[in-house]
C-alpha cells in the first residue's frame, strides 16, 4: 500500500478502468479498484476522483440513485456522499490503528476537519491490524474487501425510503435488501464466493452494533450471539459502526458520544480477544486521579477516559502518570462546534 495519488496516477487509473469497461472486462475493473483504490491510504479520495469523472457509477450503476437520496435529520449528507465519507472514515481509522500503508491520506473525514484533535485509541489495535491484514483465497486482504463493502453499505436506501408523518424518512429493511444487492454487484465484478458472502455480511449486519450499543444492558449471551452470527466478521462490523457514525454526523459529531462508542467497541472486542492482551504493569491512573486532575464530575466520561488511557498503556504508547493525564487532557480538547 502507498499513499498519495498524483495527477498521472489519476489519468492512468481512469484510462485503464474506462478501457476495461468498454471491453466489458469487469474482472480487470475489479482488480484496479482493489489495487489502486481500496488498497490505498486515500481510498475515499480516489473514489471521489472516479465519481467526478462519471466512472464510479458506470462500474456500479446501483449507486446512482443514492446521489440524490437525502436522509433523516441526523445525517448531513445524501446517501452516496455519506457512503464515500464512510470510506474516508475507514481510511482514517486504519491510519489511527497504524495499519501498514495507512499512515497518510489526502483528505480527512469531515468530522476530523472540525475536530482535529480527535483520536481513535483501542487496546486491540494489534489484533485489529492482524485481522484486517488477513487474506482471502484470492490473495486480496480483508481491509480491501471491507472498504468495498463499506461503499455499498447503504446501497438499498433509495428503494426503501419512506416518508414518516413527522416529516422524517425511514429506510426500513435497507440492510437486508442491500445485502442481496451488494452480493449481486460483487458477483458481477468477479469476487469469489467467500468475498461475496463477507460483503453481504457487512451490509446485512451494519445496523446491529448500533442497536446493541443503545441497550441499557447487554448480556453475555447477546454478545456471543453477535459474534456467532457474524462469523469472523464481528470486528469488521464493529469498526464499520464507528466509521458510519462519523460519516453520519460529520461537523455535528458529538465527540464524547463517539468516544463512548469506541470504548464500547473495545468492550465487545474484549470478549473475543481479551485473553490475548495484558496490561504493561498496574494502571497508571484511576478514576479519582482523572476527576481531580481534570476537574471532572463522576460519570461515564471518566470510565471512557480510563479505557483510552489503558489502551495506550497496553500498547506501550505511555508509561507514566504524567503521560496518562496528558493523553486524557488531549482527548478532552476537541474544539466546540462553530454553531455552539
Amino acid at each position: 500500500m502507498v499513499g498519495i495519488m498524483t495527477h498521472m496516477d489519476t489519468q492512468t487509473l481512469l484510462e485503464i478502468i474506462t478501457t476495461s469497461l468498454q471491453q466489458q472486462d469487469l474482472e480487470q475493473v475489479r482488480d484496479k479498484l482493489c489495487s489502486d483504490v481500496f488498497a490505498q491510504a486515500d481510498s475515499a479520495t480516489r473514489l471521489r476522483v472516479l465519481d467526478e469523472a462519471g466512472v464510479l457509477t458506470q462500474i456500479i450503476p446501483e449507486l446512482e440513485p443514492a446521489r440524490t437520496t437525502d436522509q433523516p435529520r441526523i445525517h448531513f449528507l445524501p446517501v452516496l456522499a455519506h457512503s464515500l465519507e464512510a470510506v474516508a472514515a475507514i481510511d482514517w481509522l486504519f491510519g489511527q490503528l497504524q495499519m501498514d500503508g495507512h499512515d497518510q491520506s489526502t483528505q480527512l473525514p469531515i468530522a476530523l476537519q472540525h475536530f482535529a484533535e480527535l483520536r481513535y485509541e483501542s487496546a486491540y489495535a494489534g489484533p485489529l491490524c492482524k485481522h484486517f491484514g488477513e487474506t482471502f483465497d484470492t490473495g486480496r486482504i480483508r481491509a480491501v474487501v471491507f472498504k468495498f463493502a463499506t461503499l455499498l453499505h447503504d446501497i438499498a436506501k433509495p428503494e426503501t425510503k419512506q416518508a414518516k408523518p413527522d416529516g422524517g424518512v425511514s429506510f426500513h429493511g435497507h440492510q437486508t435488501i442491500g445485502s442481496h444487492t451488494a452480493r449481486d454487484i460483487a458477483r458481477r465484478l468477479g469476487f469469489d464466493e467467500a468475498e461475496i458472502a463477507y460483503i453481504g455480511m457487512i451490509v446485512h449486519e451494519h445496523m446491529r452494533p448500533g442497536q446493541l450499543a443503545h441497550m441499557d444492558e447487554i448480556s453475555a449471551r447477546a454478545v456471543r450471539r453477535f459474534f456467532q452470527s457474524t462469523n469472523d466478521a464481528g470486528p469488521d462490523v464493529l469498526l464499520h459502526m464507528l466509521a458510519d457514525h462519523m460519516a453520519t454526523r460529520g461537523p455535528l459529531l458529538d465527540v464524547h458520544n463517539w468516544l463512548t462508542q469506541a470504548v464500547w467497541v473495545d468492550a465487545m472486542l474484549h470478549s473475543i480477544w481479551g485473553d490475548t492482551m495484558e496490561l504493561s504493569g498496574p494502571p497508571l491512573v484511576d478514576g479519582n486521579d482523572l476527576m481531580q486532575a481534570l476537574s471532572l464530575p463522576q460519570g461515564p466520561l471518566v470510565g471512557q477516559l480510563l479505557k483510552i488511557v489503558d489502551a495506550a498503556h497496553t500498547r506501550g504508547d505511555i508509561t507514566s502518570r504524567e503521560e496518562a493525564l496528558a493523553l486524557a487532557r488531549h482527548t478532552l480538547r476537541a474544539p466546540p462546534h462553530p454553531d455552539d
